[in-house]
């Protein structure tokens, strides 16, 4: 009864771990189907360990899209005074809470301005100031610090850029930053169509700043660390399945293979003699009798018969 229940017990133990079993359910569950289960697992465990591994060293993914400027907006652009000089601007051509009105700035004075795209060849965001010539820089936000671009007396353009980084935490530096590009493009600036800042004109230098019709948006994000694991880990899982389970068929059949092999090179014996005690009479059951069937006439003897008679008559 101790073996019984320790061959159940083996056998449940055999069912549970051998999950090819479970695949194939006319074979048997065996050592070799547990084996492969056990050796299977601390394999996927290994993957999903590296995968990790090199998950968290992979650079974020990166996300550029192109768009028109007159689409969106405004952007904040911050701009300043240069020291020992009186500046002025004026914003036309489009929306914001920046145009339409001339905006004095002291020297060393800083502004957020918020810009925006003009269809306009005149219009845009026009800049007189005093003193050397150029009077006005432009701050873009790089990784670490500030970048200040200097306008010069002229005609410019800017390229916006906008990074937002969601690897980093809000309210840090790198989180959102905005980047403006200019472009030197002639030193004539062409005249407003407005009355602007009029009386600040006479004896000034004179900029135009137009802003580009495409502005860059770029996005920096990690993947999502679940619904990677879950495809990662689990591609993986199928694969190394696989790959076992044919390791499993191929040993399956040698093994059965084998005892197929063995079984057929046993000997095959003869049933034992029965033994006789000494003395005893060896009895015979006799044969029945066989009693032949009685002959038949067939149609050929009575026609004989027939002739013969006639014949003595």
């Amino acid at each position: 009864m101790a073996t019984d229940s320790a061959r159940l017990k083996l056998e449940k133990v055999y069912h549970w771990f051998d999950t090819f079993h479970n695949t194939e359910p006319e074979r048997h569950p065996g050592k070799t189907g547990c084996c492969l289960t056990l050796l299977m697992v601390p394999a996927v465990l290994i993957y999903g360990i590296v995968w990790f591994v090199q998950h968290q060293q992979k650079p974020p993914v990166e996300t550029l899209v192109i768009d028109w400027s007159i689409s969106y907006g405004p952007y904040p652009m911050k701009v300043s005074c240069h020291e020992g000089a009186s500046c002025w601007l004026y914003l036309s051509g489009c929306e914001s809470e920046s145009s339409g009105r001339c905006i004095s700035l002291a020297a060393g004075q800083e502004l957020e301005l918020q810009m925006c795209y003009s269809l306009a060849a005149r219009e845009g965001l026009h800049a007189w100031w005093t003193g050397s010539s150029s009077g006005i820089s432009i701050y873009s936000q790089a990784k670490s610090m500030w970048m200040k671009q200097a306008i010069e007396a002229g005609r410019s353009s800017m390229t916006y850029v906008k990074t937002e980084d969601k690897t980093k935490e809000s309210g840090e530096w790198e989180r959102l930053r905005h980047e403006w590009f200019t472009m030197y493009l002639s030193s004539e600036a062409l005249a407003p169509e407005h009355s602007g800042c009029q009386e600040h004109r006479s004896g000034a230098y004179a900029a135009q700043i137009v802003m580009k019709p495409e502005f860059y948006e770029k996005t920096l994000e990690k993947l999502d660390f679940i619904v990677s694991l879950i495809g990662e880990v689990g591609g993986a899982y199928g694969i190394i399945s696989t790959i076992f389970f044919a390791l499993y068929i191929l040993l399956w059949n040698v093994e059965n293979a084998n005892q197929k092999s063995h079984d057929q090179s046993l000997p095959v014996t003869a049933p034992a003699p029965v033994a006789m005690e000494p003395g005893a009479e060896i009895t015979t059951t006799p044969k029945a009798e066989v009693t032949p069937p009685p002959p038949t006439r067939s149609a050929t003897d009575d026609m004989m018969v027939e002739h013969t008679r006639e014949a003595f008559v």
